[in-house]
């Protein structure tokens, strides 16, 4: 009798007030919500330094891998009398042999990179860049010519770490 009236006693101060203990599962809520906060965060650090960086090359002068995608697309050539356009072809680039190399970077711009290229031709017919060009290019440019190309480096790094060097 004695115990059923203090079990009595404890649920009606429950009701008249008193908190009920947090629910397990509430925890763990909080944590999970804690650690995706954190990781985003990691990652948004993370993607600023995603991209070439200053120095990077992308090299024409060993064989393309045979899933190398072919490219062909306008860039901007930063010349001494005011940007012009000429065009980047992947195909005649890996038959001249030459290597553009990023020599700034701008994030931020439409054209976030500075390139130079040297070597042969860059397209046949019109809108050559010439065996020597400082160019404008995006990120976007750049990572195209570096899959054409076998990846970024010398020795073709691969664009994606985890899948290895090849292609």
């Amino acid at each position: 009798m004695w115990s059923q009236e203090r079990a009595e006693r404890t649920v009606k101060m429950k009701r008249n007030g008193t908190t009920t203990p947090t629910p397990l599962w509430a925890f763990g809520l909080v944590l999970a919500v804690g650690v995706t906060a954190l990781g985003m965060m990691r990652l948004a650090q993370a993607a600023r330094s995603w991209g070439p960086g200053v120095g990077e090359i992308v090299s024409f002068a060993q064989p393309r891998p045979p899933l190398a995608p072919t490219v062909r697309f306008t860039v901007t050539r930063l010349d001494a009398g005011g940007p012009t356009t000429c065009t980047l072809d992947s195909t005649t680039m890996a038959r001249s042999h030459g290597s553009l190399i990023v020599e700034a970077v701008a994030p931020g711009m439409t054209r976030g990179y500075r390139a130079h290229w040297s070597g042969g031709p860059t397209a046949t017919g019109g809108g050559d860049c010439g065996a020597q060009a400082n160019l404008a290019l995006s990120g976007a440019d750049l990572g195209s010519l570096a899959s054409a190309a076998g990846g970024f480096g010398a020795d073709h790094r691969s664009m994606l770490p985890l899948l290895g060097n090849a292609l």
